[in-house]
């Protein structure tokens, strides 16, 4: 039975972290689908401790642009590859009783030829910002929120205590190549 490479997002209060906008992930693979197989680790049926006790979501734009494998070996190998990439640009990847990333200070943001697979989750997000925006928002600021940048202007735009999914969600994507997606995204709409 094919399975399917997944990643989970996990609060903040799983450990240190290599930049507080680059979450903690749990890398893992599953013949059920990536949402069944997130509800069983929710509800305690073959969880992982961490993500039975720090789950926060799945997030299908880290794990979306896999093909299924066909044992449960080679999606071993594929959790472990994905974990390493994902460690290469910021990310702590837990996976397999790793946690890769964990306590290295280099990596390297995604440009667009990696972002190409998932690039709609970037466009979604930005639909999304400039939808939840108290005011007009700009596509530098729009990319410098969906880039998790922090500071006091962010109010003017957003409930920094209850803010949209897609704010921080891309710190390990290039600012660069960020703006010039959310350009093309919000000329589209």
């Amino acid at each position: 039975m094919p399975r399917r490479v997944y990643v989970v997002e996990l609060l903040p209060a799983t450990g240190r972290r290599r930049d507080p906008r680059l979450p903690w992930l749990y890398i893992g693979s599953s013949s059920r689908s990536p949402e069944r197989r997130f509800d069983q680790h929710l509800n305690g049926y073959k969880s992982a401790r961490l993500v039975k006790r720090f789950a926060l979501r799945l997030r299908p734009d880290l794990y979306e642009d896999l093909d299924p494998v066909k044992s449960s070996g080679a999606a071993v190998e594929a959790e472990k590859e994905r974990a390493r990439e994902l460690a290469a640009c910021g990310f702590v990847a837990h996976c397999d009783g790793v946690s890769y990333g964990a306590g290295e200070a280099d990596w390297a943001e995604w440009d667009e030829e990696r972002l190409e697979p998932v690039a709609h989750y970037v466009d979604e997000a930005a639909r999304e910002l400039t939808e939840a925006a108290f005011a007009a928002l700009g596509t530098v600021d729009c990319a410098r929120l969906l880039w998790g940048e922090r500071g006091f202007w962010v109010q003017r735009y957003l409930d920094q205590s209850d803010p949209p999914p897609g704010y921080g969600m891309f710190p390990h994507v290039s600012l660069d190549v960020l703006t010039r997606r959310v350009e093309s995204a919000l000329q589209a709409v």
